[in-house]
């Protein structure tokens, strides 16, 4: 029976109302099985993020503890060379004593931390971490009171004395080679231990959060499954409930249309929807019939009609005509933007790498140029002692003697301080290309501001540098820089760099190709030269001019130079889209003037013309 009534009740229904509970129901399927998903995935998935937070801290804790742990070993050892320059001894342990309330610090951080209970449903500690505190609770403690009851024994003596300072060494060393010592670097041996386990929890944890969210996948794809199947039965009941009076209805049309008999009826048995599709399709026969007669005079008016409107289309054709035209231009447009675009990405991902690899280098390069210093005061002082040691022990043991001549002593000597002073000038010349690529990439300058045009230059043929050195073909390409007084220009540093280095190129490239009809004597009597003059016009412009002694070019070519994709390079050598974008930073980006000055045989000349002050512009 509640079968029986559940089916009349959905019968009973409209057929717009049957389709929208098929279709509410297998939706509600869906969003509960994507809720459902999502809830469980959200679940795991924040179990394994506190587990990752909390392994996360404890790797911190404990590599800050092993950095100090072996800065203050590092320290500690120190101190038996500078045992005998009682200023660098004090600094030096100073540092060590830092150290020392650093570890301090962490210990206590880490106890707190270890002893914090957890929010997960499962204890996520480390169990070795308790027994590792617990083995060397006092460790630190007690090294460090032995290092200062042997410090404050070395503040006793007289270290201007050679024996006071070979007896503050030894207590040093004979503190080095202690048990104490050595248990204290089983510290650090084992943090490194307890470091590995941290991360192999860190990869546990990352493990466990995909898991999470292949188990919230799965449900969602299930219940999303489940709903495709439950839509499908639905919709396949639907169309057979709908199927057969449409059927009929459809029989009596194809009559209607087949027979030309305007007289037929469709049975009208429902009250839905297709029983108002029938009634309408019976008042639609009689509005047919209506219309065939309205058709014979309407035929009658565009005869008379035709005339006019074969004249009306000759007219529209035409202006489609100058439509599909314009819409031609404008999608050749829109090439040439993409293309702009594209090169503009290009450019832009360059400057990054640039910036990076800049980044990279700098760090190192500075580290070993500021270490370079104390190196050659620690040489210096070395190759003293060893002068002054000479001086009084002229006649040293035959051992002695042998070794110094084994190792060359003398030639070490005189060429230590070379080596190092020429270590000095190469990581001064690192720097300076570093510095170099970072004022050309402009990372931190990428937005509207005033800077020296000078310095983008300057960094841009530094970049260039080696297409400028000799080659086996050629001689070196002479540049020379005529600057001008210029105040700092408003401009997008990063484009207007790039706009040089494309007119630089050019004409480096021009150079090349001259060189190929030219001789050795010729490029002896003729060399290549590139000139590059900045003035200023008047108080609101400046003048930037880039010129060449190549074959210059003819009038044909200067008029499509600025045209995109135009290039008389070989193929593979240009794109051209380099003198095209740099037209564009100059003259819409930065409302200037770039005009071209050639003569065939003698050379070719960029004129840049910008404001000093402008409005900003869209860099885009």
């Amino acid at each position: 029976m509640g079968y029986q009534s559940l089916g009349q009740r959905l019968s009973s229904l409209r057929v717009g109302q049957k389709i929208g509970l098929g279709y509410a129901l297998a939706l509600s399927i869906a969003v509960c099985g994507t809720i459902a998903g999502f809830g469980v995935g959200r679940y795991y998935q924040k179990q394994a993020e506190e587990q990752e937070e909390h392994v996360r801290n404890e790797v911190e804790l404990l590599q800050r503890l092993q950095s100090c742990v072996l800065q203050t070993r590092t320290h500690q050892q120190q101190l038996i060379p500078l045992a005998q320059y009682p200023e660098k001894f004090q600094d030096e342990y100073a540092h060590l004593l830092k150290h020392k309330a650093e570890i301090q610090e962490i210990w206590a951080e880490l106890k707190i931390f270890v002893a914090k209970p957890s929010t997960l449903k499962y204890d996520i500690h480390q169990p070795r971490i308790p027994a590792f505190l617990q083995t060397y609770d006092r460790v630190p403690q007690r090294y460090s009171q032995e290092l200062e009851h042997r410090v404050e024994q070395i503040r006793n003596l007289n270290l201007a004395s050679p024996t006071d300072v070979e007896q503050a060494q030894a207590l040093i060393l004979e503190f080095t080679n202690s048990d104490l010592a050595l248990e204290f670097d089983r510290v650090s041996d084992d943090l490194v231990g307890l470091i590995d386990q941290a991360y192999q929890q860190l990869e546990e944890a990352e493990s466990s959060q995909q898991q999470a969210n292949a188990v919230s996948e799965k449900i969602v794809a299930a219940s999303i499954g489940l709903s495709v199947a439950i839509a499908i039965l639905l919709a396949i009941l639907t169309s057979r409930a709908i199927a057969q009076p449409i059927q009929a209805l459809t029989i009596v049309a194809r009559r209607s249309t087949e027979e030309s008999n305007f007289e037929l009826q469709a049975t009208v048995e429902q009250d839905d929807e297709i029983g108002t599709l029938a009634n309408a399709f019976n008042q639609l026969i009689r509005a047919v019939q209506q219309l065939l007669q309205q058709q014979k005079t309407a035929n009658e008016q565009l005869e008379n009609y035709s005339q006019t409107l074969e004249s009306q289309v000759e007219v529209r054709t035409q202006e489609l005509s100058d439509k599909n035209t314009q819409l031609q231009q404008l999608l050749e447009e829109l090439q040439h933007t993409q293309v702009q675009m594209v090169q503009s990405e290009k450019m832009s991902a360059l400057g990054q790498m640039v910036a990076g690899v800049a980044h990279e280098i700098n760090n190192p390069v500075n580290f070993i140029h500021g270490n370079l210093t104390h190196v050659q005061e620690y040489a210096h002082n070395l190759l003293g002692l060893v002068q002054l040691y000479q001086n009084y022990y002229p006649d040293p043991a035959p051992e002695i003697q042998a070794e110094a001549e084994d190792i060359e002593m003398e030639f070490i000597q005189a060429d230590l301080p070379k080596v190092l002073d020429s270590m000095k000038v190469g990581t001064d010349r690192i720097r300076q290309i570093v510095l170099s690529l970072r004022n050309f990439s402009r990372m931190d300058e990428a937005d509207f501001k005033a800077v020296d045009i000078h310095e983008g230059i300057d960094s841009t043929l530094l970049i260039l540098q080696h297409r400028l050195k000799d080659t086996p073909e050629r001689p070196a390409i002479q540049v020379i820089r005529d600057y001008g007084n210029l105040p700092l220009i408003q401009c997008y540093p990063g484009q207007i760099n790039q706009a040089f280095m494309n007119i630089l190129a050019n004409a480096i490239d021009a150079l090349e190709e001259a060189n190929v009809k030219r001789t050795s004597q010729e490029l002896k009597e003729n060399p290549n030269l590139i000139t590059i003059r900045t003035a200023m016009i008047d108080s609101k412009w400046v003048k930037i001019a880039i010129s060449d002694n190549g074959m210059g070019m003819p009038e044909s070519v200067q008029k499509r130079l600025f045209d995109p994709f135009f290039t008389t390079k070989s193929v593979g050598k240009g794109t051209g889209m380099g003198l095209p974008i740099s037209y564009q930073i100059v003259t819409k980006k930065h409302g200037g003037k770039l005009d071209c000055f050639s003569i065939p045989g003698k050379g070719t000349e960029f004129v840049i013309q910008i404001l000093v002050h402008q409005q900003i512009r869209d860099p885009v």
